[in-house]
């Protein structure tokens, strides 16, 4: 099976919504995560913001995993750090490497 990765941009409405399905399965939390998806709008909008990461693994079926995170600037010193808020990978997708690139 051959995977690769993807930061998504404001035009990967597609696949966020895809990632959505991958956590709710996941988690097993399909109506926290499927029950009221948003609008493309808002997705794409939220997808153009500086301070939220979308990254997608695929395989040739779509979306198999991902991750979201917020950037969030730091008051103790002039920097910013990035937080994990969901990382999941569809099951039968576990213990696979990625390849190197």
């Amino acid at each position: 099976m051959t995977y690769y990765y993807k930061k998504l941009t404001s035009s990967d409405v597609v696949l966020l919504k895809q990632l959505l399905s991958v956590f709710g399965q996941a988690f097993n939390e399909q109506d926290t995560y499927q029950g009221k998806v948003p609008s493309d709008k808002y997705l794409e909008a939220l997808l153009s913001k500086e301070h939220f990461i979308a990254l997608v693994a695929l395989d040739k079926d779509g979306v198999v995993g991902g991750l979201t995170a917020y950037i969030l600037d730091k008051f103790e010193q002039e920097r910013k750090e990035a937080y994990i808020y969901d990382l999941a990978v569809l099951k039968e997708h576990r213990g696979v490497e990625l390849p190197a690139s």
